[in-house]
């Protein structure tokens, strides 16, 4: 009963005691690539994916499956 009794006064204590730890934790991450434009592309531009030109096919059918792909990944 004793064991019992020290296991969940060991269990509640360190419960309690970490409820507080977020606040502690402040390390600044600074990423190491951060101004990398071969990783991270032009920030705020548009993806280099889009600029991407493709030769229409003579049916046309490559234009539209590329325009309805383009439409349902970059929805506006």
């Amino acid at each position: 009963m004793r064991k019992i009794l020290i296991a969940i006064s060991i269990v509640s204590l360190t419960t309690l005691f970490s409820c507080g730890i977020k606040g502690h934790n402040r390390a600044e991450l600074r990423p190491i690539n951060a101004t990398d434009e071969r990783i991270y592309g032009d920030i705020g531009g548009v993806a280099r994916q889009t600029l991407n030109k493709y030769e229409d096919d003579a049916t046309g059918k490559t234009a539209e499956r590329i325009a309805k792909i383009k439409a349902k990944m970059y929805p506006r």
